[in-house]
């Protein structure tokens, strides 16, 4: 059966043609279809993707007004996503390598109770420790995953939603299929994720120049927010299920919910959780959206 690929892209006009140029390697003679959502994107990432997708039938445009990766992939699920043994989840700024989609397929088929399959980093100054953590907690990575069909219809079953806003996406995955997509204390589901360790993928480290620094940034920023909203939000999950996701991540910003939270004591993120800290407590819902 055709794999489906799902892109997710803001702002990449200038790396999502690379991360396109690798899926045929990537396939390595697998038949797929590849659907490119550009979320909210500023810049020129959409007429890149309809150029993109006017040289290959094989690849569609979608272009969704808000910058919001929860809300795209959302979108995909509930809108885009044909019939699939797998459907594979990329960044748009990241290379898959040569075999990843089949390795990824294979994995989910040889383990039936599989729901989500990771890839693991091949480039980066941190990606020993990364995979390590990915193997040993069995974690999906956001930037290259593949969930089976059956996961699909079984969250599509469930109507189960990321909350619009929500950061770290991936981890919120991982926590759903760990608990078997009820949510609560149990995560220990292990056989619902398994790591391909033979599907890698690849990307451009930061550098020492204005834009990476400004780029690097805004990532600590929306690290710090991730954070604050995991504390809130698995917590409720823990207690409460899958019945008390929000529909938007805003909503777990309550007085006594926010009263509870405290800057991490390390010296980068203290100052990074102190500035989102006072944004939530402000209640500056604006402010949190643009990071």
């Amino acid at each position: 059966m055709t794999l489906s690929i799902c892109i997710f892209a803001h702002n990449e006009q200038w790396l999502l043609h690379r991360c396109i140029g690798a899926l045929d390697a990537a396939a390595a003679g697998e038949d797929y279809r590849a659907h490119i959502l550009v979320n909210g994107s500023t810049d020129e990432t959409y007429s890149v993707a309809k150029a993109l997708a006017a040289a290959d039938r094989r690849i569609t445009a979608h272009f969704l007004p808000v910058a919001d990766k929860a809300n795209a992939w959302n979108d995909y699920v509930y809108r885009i996503a044909p019939e699939a043994s797998a459907h594979i989840f990329i960044d748009g700024d990241i290379r898959p390598s040569a075999g990843a989609f089949p390795a990824l397929s294979q994995a989910l088929q040889s383990a039936p109770r599989a729901y989500g399959a990771s890839a693991l980093p091949a480039a980066g100054r941190s990606r020993r420790a990364w995979a390590a953590r990915l193997i040993t907690n069995h974690y999906l990575s956001g930037n290259l995953y593949a969930l089976s069909g059956s996961a699909l219809s079984a969250i599509r079953a469930r109507d189960i939603r990321l909350p619009f806003g929500a950061k770290g996406e991936d981890g919120l995955i991982s926590y759903l299929l760990l608990t078997d997509l009820i949510g609560g204390s149990n995560d220990s589901h292990r056989d619902r994720v398994v790591v391909a360790e033979e599907a890698t993928f690849e990307y451009d480290s930061l550098t020492l120049n204005w834009r990476d620094i400004k780029t690097y940034h805004h990532r600590l920023l929306r690290y710090s927010e991730r954070h604050l909203q995991k504390i809130i939000l698995y917590r409720l999950l823990k207690q409460n299920g899958v019945a008390a996701m929000p529909d938007n991540i805003y909503e777990i910003y309550s007085s006594d919910n926010v009263r509870q939270l405290r800057p991490r004591l390390d010296p980068v993120n203290f100052w990074y959780d102190r500035v989102m800290l006072k944004r939530v407590k402000r209640q500056n819902l604006g402010a949190l959206r643009r990071v």
